[in-house]
């Protein structure tokens, strides 16, 4: 019975930290791009300027890893922490002078690499996952942010379940100490204790493009208007209750559903012409 009781109280804290997720992603995303309207300083120019420069670094480092045949583990590490300290940079360039968005984005980097804490863990990730889908919006119209989601979403159904490659991957990066995603931690305490730690207490991961690819369309939705940002928002949550309502274990696939929730309300949105 205690056994039992304790299981349900992990469920439901896992559950809870998953919509959060989405609740929280939401509304940074949707409070960014509408601050955006609102700050005096901002260059756009001077961010695509950036952009360039980071996109460039991010290739030459992967295409060196790659031949110089680093390690899985290092040259994935080295390809997600860039990507997220670039999105970190981002949204907080958005919002904040560059110098303050370059701080604070290095500091949750160097956080995130040398402490392991499953909360500044989720955090960077989290807001670095914002980020990226802010810029992915920026770039892409409406159509193609449709047909790049549900493109990712079937081939997560090929390659999502265990035995397939984005399984087979993400266990292997799990087993070799790299947690590429949000980590769902079986109780709140743990949200304070290493990325180890959580990890075998059998903790539960939101893959990064899981969290990214929606949010995308709330960021394009947000473009437009809060109360569309917000409707896209709510697609995606109600996904994440129904996923939620399920075991929270992993590998386990996600996306398409977390993709329907988000694109059948943005689709309705594009057919109203709000969007």
């Amino acid at each position: 019975m205690h056994d039992e009781r304790h299981s349900l109280k992990t469920q439901l804290a896992m559950r809870v930290q998953f919509v959060l997720v989405f609740v929280l992603g939401g509304a940074i995303v949707a409070g960014t791009v509408y601050q955006v309207r609102h700050v005096p300083y901002l260059d756009f120019s001077q961010v695509l300027s950036w952009q360039y420069v980071f996109l460039v670094l991010l290739l030459v480092g992967s295409a060196i890893s790659i031949i110089r045949k680093i390690a899985t583990r290092f040259f994935w590490e080295v390809l997600l922490t860039i990507t997220l300290f670039l999105g970190t940079w981002y949204l907080c360039l958005l919002v904040l002078p560059i110098g303050w968005a370059l701080l604070i984005a290095a500091l949750l980097t160097l956080s995130h690499l040398f402490f392991r804490n499953v909360l500044l863990h989720d955090i960077f990730y989290l807001l670095g996952a914002a980020g990226v889908a802010i810029d992915f919006a920026g770039w892409l119209s409406p159509e193609l942010l449709l047909v790049g989601l549900t493109l990712t979403a079937i081939y997560d159904v090929l390659a999502g379940p265990p035995e397939g490659t984005i399984g087979q991957l993400a266990q292997k990066l799990i087993k070799q100490g790299l947690v590429p995603g949000v980590v769902i931690a079986d109780r709140f305490r743990d949200l304070f204790t290493t990325i180890d730690q959580a990890m075998k207490r059998h903790s539960a991961m939101l893959g990064a493009g899981d969290l990214i690819l929606p949010l995308a369309l709330v960021a394009r939705a947000a473009f437009v208007g809060v109360w569309q940002a917000g409707l896209v928002t709510l697609g995606t949550v109600i996904s994440a209750i129904a996923l939620a309502r399920g075991e929270m274990s992993h590998p386990r696939m996600m996306l398409p559903a977390l993709a329907l929730g988000a694109a059948v309300p943005f689709i309705v949105l594009r057919l109203l012409g709000q969007i």
